[in-house]
């Protein structure tokens, strides 16, 4: 028996769950499966028998949002029924391997949840302890690779460098703060998780307090690297926040409809469909990440920085250990003239007709 957090709206999914009828080994109810509460009034921790693997998930899950609890137990069917003793690394796999390529944040984050599981199972006597057979170090990184490694390979919809100063003259001409997010998302080509935050990756949105318009700089804490990155501001990207923030005082530059929180993903993502709908992108042709890689194949094929110069633009991991070793700089005062020579491209200035060799 194990106790896991107190939390209403979870325990009852939890409760759904295993009142579903799911079967056993042998082909009958499990009469076993059964929840019931602490007699602790404050502590309401949900006990629950026996350790079987399906209902250890879903704890794990407590407090998470609905939709991605729905999603990822049905990742998880090959070991809903399994004694969470019994999950090796064969099953692990079968879980991991569909999704990891296609959604490499899902799959990483489901491993993760896995292996909590069985940790928490092993130190609690729920099975027998040894080495945690969904572990990353040394174990499931032989069989798959890195997060960074995938989403290297994977192809975001992106628009060509040709089209990109047309998008975004009409993009400027839209109205609101998601508007002005996703211009600023294009100018710095950073991350959307930059600028509005990710709490699962413990990284704040992007403040006030991060912005220097006097030097013309803004510091991300806490990349998805978990690094801190300066990233330079062109003359655009320093005009646009000086107008954001003159327009509320809020702490968080690009605040969402609760106080006191960021945007959304969703709200950028409106804005484009709204300019589909319009007629003025083709649909599917663009995402907000997509725009990273317009950056890197503009500045790849129409200027002669070197290749570390627009990695380092990107925050890209290097893969090369011995590599990441010796390097010690962030090429910054480069990376300052590449996104000047960016923000003329994109807006059109008669100057970016020019190709000026930097690097």
């Amino acid at each position: 028996m194990f106790g896991w957090g107190p939390d209403q709206g979870a325990a009852a999914m939890v409760v759904a769950v295993l009142r579903s009828p799911r079967r056993s080994g042998e082909g009958k109810p499990n009469a076993r499966w059964r929840l019931h509460r602490k007699a602790d009034p404050q502590t309401r921790a949900i006990r629950l028998e026996p350790p079987v693997f399906v209902a250890q998930y879903y704890m794990t899950l407590l407090g998470e949002d609905e939709n991605g609890n729905k999603t990822e137990a049905n990742y998880c069917v090959a070991i809903h029924d399994i004694a969470v003793g019994e999950v090796d690394t064969e099953l692990v796999l079968s879980v991991l391997k569909p999704i990891w390529h296609d959604k490499p944040e899902t799959a990483a984050r489901l491993r993760g949840r896995i292996e909590k599981v069985i940790g928490y199972a092993m130190i609690h006597g729920l099975c027998d302890e040894g080495p945690n057979p969904a572990r990353w170090r040394g174990h499931i990184e032989n069989a798959l690779p890195s997060k960074g490694e995938v989403r290297d390979t994977r192809h975001h919809a992106a628009l060509a460098p040709a089209e990109l100063p047309a998008f975004y003259a009409q993009l400027r001409q839209r109205e609101g703060l998601a508007a002005r997010c996703l211009e600023l998302a294009i100018l710095c080509a950073v991350r959307t998780g930059d600028l509005i935050g990710n709490d699962r990756e413990d990284r704040p949105p992007m403040k006030r307090e991060h912005i220097n318009l006097q030097d013309r700089m803004w510091t991300i804490p806490r990349t998805k690297n978990g690094t801190e990155h300066r990233v330079p501001l062109s003359d655009g990207a320093c005009a646009l926040l000086a107008r954001v923030l003159a327009e509320h005082g809020e702490d968080i530059v690009f605040p969402g409809d609760r106080r006191g929180e960021p945007l959304s993903n969703g709200a950028m993502l409106r804005v484009r469909d709204r300019m589909v709908k319009d007629g003025l992108i083709r649909k599917g042709a663009m995402t907000t990440h997509g725009a990273r890689a317009t950056f890197k194949t503009w500045a790849s094929e129409s200027t002669d920085f070197q290749r570390d110069v627009i990695e380092s633009a990107l925050t890209h991991t290097i893969s090369d250990k011995l590599e990441a070793a010796y390097r010690r700089g962030d090429f910054y005062a480069k990376r300052v003239r590449l996104m000047a020579q960016w923000a003329d491209f994109i807006e059109g200035k008669a100057a970016s007709n020019v190709l000026r060799m930097h690097g």
